[in-house]
């Protein structure tokens, strides 16, 4: 035990536990000379040497000692020659060296503009994935367009369907209508009626959630009960009809058909190829252009589905269709004018009613609006438009809103797509059975309220980017006229205003000066008014900007 008044514990031990320490190292020591003993180890004798006595002593060393000098100059000789063969395979290994060295600077000098290409080019860039879209149109047989059924006319781009068209001398292109679960039966008929007028198209809703290979249904019971109950969403309607349209097709062909699966970011190109294999084969998620290479899934024996990135949106085109079909997120700068141009193509009524907010007068206030809805607030209780704009977008983009475009009340054909290919199609499938499997499709899915679904106005084709070309210089002067444009009206704004707060502060006192913008964020602040509005003291203005007699809660 540990004395309190020394530093150190003591190292004394009790006698019996010495003892016993000893007892077992003698018994240890024991056992090892034992073991000597059996496998022959014996200690080695010492040299006596030659005694005195002995006759010729003389001789007997002196030959001893030419024998010791023998050996010490072969052991010399041996070593000798050891470092000269280790010289020789030095040399010989350098000489080598040098032959590999040379034969790799030459191959580096044939190859270095192609390395330098392969690292410039980026999986991420849009080079690289204009690359890989090339590559699997020209590499399929049979082309996928996946369109939303949301709105259709905007998923179809004509220079893919051109490019399609002209490689190989036309190859057969089917038009995909996915998500048709989100938009009202006869909005899907009408679609459906419209574009089998061009092209053969499939209406398809392809499965949420695909089972694991771990999950084994069991089977059911005799009283009828079930151990497992897959949800509705696991299913996939429409798969049969687009299998069927494919095999025949390879039947025709006489061999084995590579399908290209194409289209623009969030219509669902994974989840079709994983509805069509019953597997999760590919990737899938709510994040834009999750797919960045060609993905090969083997459905059956006769059919292969070539998955391929998404179609990049030309600048040249609207906002609308860079706010929805862009590969990645829109800018903070530019997310109110992607927000704008949604909410400018929808009816305000409904959504009002989806989101629960009150009437708006901007897409600021809405942002702000719905915000503080979903309880987004920054430090102070400012109010995150940011967030909010990015769930909206969010929300047309996924599988969770519920929207509809409307068809052209007149049919007039693509002008991209010429009468050849178009006859080619027409002979490589039939529409009538199609017509009637898409009918059985339609009665077995599940459809939304057409009162709960949003009337939504489409822009029309949206242009994308088969070669990588720069934005031409026309589009990029219109952009920058816009936006000096925009520029003088809020310089000639904030002209006004600041001299009406010179009128205002002469006729008030120095003690009772507030800015329009303090006001505007308190306002902000309790949820009136979104922050960067500016306020005039007027009283007409403030009423119209708030009416206390209504009730938006």
């Amino acid at each position: 035990m540990k004395r309190p008044k020394l530093k150190k514990a003591s190292k004394r031990m009790t006698c019996h536990k010495r003892f016993k320490i000893q007892k077992k190292v003698r018994e240890h020591n024991r056992k090892v000379r034992k073991q000597a003993k059996k496998k022959g180890h014996k200690k080695p004798k010492k040299d006596i040497g030659i005694p005195n006595a002995a006759p010729f002593k003389e001789t007997i060393l002196r030959e001893a000692e030419q024998r010791k000098q023998r050996r010490e100059e072969l052991k010399q000789q041996q070593k000798l020659d050891r470092q000269k063969v280790q010289e020789k395979k030095r040399k010989q290994e350098a000489n080598k060296k040098d032959a590999r060295k040379e034969k790799q600077c030459e191959k580096e000098s044939a190859t270095k503009p192609r390395a330098n290409s392969e690292q410039q080019i980026d999986k991420h860039s849009k080079k690289f994935i204009c690359k890989e879209l090339k590559k699997v149109i020209e590499a399929s047989d049979v082309v996928l367009e996946v369109l939303d059924a949301r709105d259709p006319l905007g998923c179809r781009c004509p220079q893919v369907e051109q490019f399609v068209g002209q490689s190989d001398g036309g190859k057969p292109l089917l038009l995909v209508l996915n998500k048709i679960d989100l938009v009202p039966k006869e909005n899907v008929e009408k679609w459906l009626h419209y574009l089998n007028q061009e092209l053969p198209t499939v209406a398809f809703k392809s499965a949420m959630q695909i089972k694991d290979r771990t999950v084994q249904v069991k089977k059911v019971s005799k009283r009828g009960a079930a151990y497992i109950d897959l949800s509705r969403a696991s299913l996939c309607f429409g798969g049969d009809c687009l299998l069927k349209l494919l095999q025949d097709y390879s039947v025709v062909k006489g061999s084995v058909i590579q399908v290209g699966v194409v289209g623009f970011p969030n219509v669902g190109k994974s989840s079709v190829v994983n509805s069509m294999k019953q597997m999760r084969a590919c990737n899938v998620g709510p994040v834009r252009g999750l797919t960045k290479c060609m993905q090969i899934v083997l459905v059956n024996e006769q059919i292969k589905m070539l998955d391929s990135p998404s179609i990049i949106v030309a600048p040249s085109s609207s906002p609308l269709a860079v706010a929805l079909r862009s590969t990645t997120d829109a800018d903070s700068g530019n997310l109110i004018d992607s927000v704008n141009a949604v909410l400018k193509l929808c009816s305000k009524q409904q959504i009002m009613m989806y989101y629960n907010i009150p009437d708006y007068r901007n897409p600021l206030e809405f942002l702000t609006l719905l915000a503080q809805k979903r309880g987004m607030l920054k430090k102070g209780g400012v109010p995150n438009t940011e967030g909010a704009a990015k769930i909206l977008l969010c929300d047309w983009t996924g599988a969770k809103m519920s929207y509809h475009s409307r068809p052209p009340v007149l049919w007039s054909p693509s002008p991209h797509l010429s009468s050849e290919a178009l006859a080619a199609v027409k002979q490589a499938f039939s529409f009538e059975e199609l017509e009637e499997d898409n009918k059985n499709t339609l009665k077995a899915s599940k459809y939304p309220n057409p009162a709960s679904s949003i009337a939504f106005q489409s822009p029309g084709f949206t242009d994308g980017i088969i070669d990588d070309t720069e934005v031409p210089e026309e589009v990029l002067e219109k952009k920058n006229k816009e936006v000096s444009e925009d520029a003088e009206e809020l310089s000639e704004d904030k002209d006004e205003e600041d001299g009406m707060e010179s009128e205002e502060e002469s006729n008030t006192m120095a003690s009772s000066k507030t800015t329009s913008e303090e006001l505007a964020v308190k306002d902000a602040e309790w949820g009136k008014l979104p922050t960067g509005t500016q306020l005039n003291t007027k009283a007409s203005d403030l009423d119209d900007a708030y009416d206390f007699d209504t009730d938006y809660i």
